[in-house]
């Protein structure tokens, strides 16, 4: 049985090995497959992936880059995590203008089938909180968030979200660890998605920053309860 669930590697692609491992190591990362101050070896992951090592420590630097990982000497490679409160708040004060300004975008731009998907992703929402799926959420709102951001019909908004989405994900599980967070994610969800659908820009705005207030905060109480 595996140790870390990868993804495999398509043996019949044409990119170099190197980058195959890095695309399969960034997403555990980033979708918190792999945890944060986890441990993980070039020999482990060689033998999940079965490919050589000098991939994997090609894959490592180009991780190491951009600090998803911490290479440190005499002790190992670890999931790099958030390691100060300024780091949190860096990237959720970005995070809710750039939101709030995306659902306002996609309540003004959002065609027939942009609604329909979000509808749908209420309901798996839904369904992954009733069986305590916490990385099938993690996974649809990935997805919810994606739609809004098509929606909002901004090339370069879309590049600075994808950016700061990324940073946020690899710390989104600690979040659902707060008693009653998984259920004030599914009705912020569902009042954000009501007021894109309903092409209700201003109440879009103001629900989404909310809801990444809401996330932020979340982040916080666990980040500080796990420092002290």
């Amino acid at each position: 049985m595996s140790k870390f669930n990868l993804n495999a590697i398509d043996s019949y692609s044409y990119e170099p090995l190197r980058k195959q491992v890095y695309k399969v190591l960034r997403e555990a990362i980033l979708k918190g497959e792999l945890m944060i101050g986890e441990k993980i070896t070039e020999m482990e992951i060689a033998s999940e992936l079965s490919v050589s090592r000098t991939p994997v420590r090609e894959a490592f630097r180009m991780l190491e880059q951009e600090e998803l990982i911490n290479i440190i000497p005499q002790q190992g490679v670890f999931i790099a995590g958030i390691e100060t409160k300024k780091e949190i708040d860096d990237i959720f004060q970005i995070r809710v203008e750039l939101e709030g300004l995306a659902a306002y975008l996609a309540a003004k731009n959002i065609d027939q089938e942009q609604r329909k998907m979000l509808k749908n992703y209420i309901q798996e929402i839904e369904n992954c909180i009733e069986s305590n799926d916490q990385r099938g959420c993690i996974r649809v709102d990935i997805a919810f968030h994606r739609i809004i951001k098509e929606a909002a019909q901004n090339k370069w908004l879309a590049k600075f979200l994808d950016t700061l989405f990324e940073q946020a994900t690899r710390f989104r599980r600690s979040s659902f660890s707060r008693a009653g967070r998984m259920e004030e994610f599914l009705a912020e969800h569902k009042e954000l998605a009501a007021a894109i659908i309903n092409g209700e820009a201003q109440e879009a705005r103001l629900s989404a920053e909310a809801h990444i207030k809401a996330a932020w905060n979340s982040i916080l109480s666990v980040f500080e309860k796990e420092q002290s």
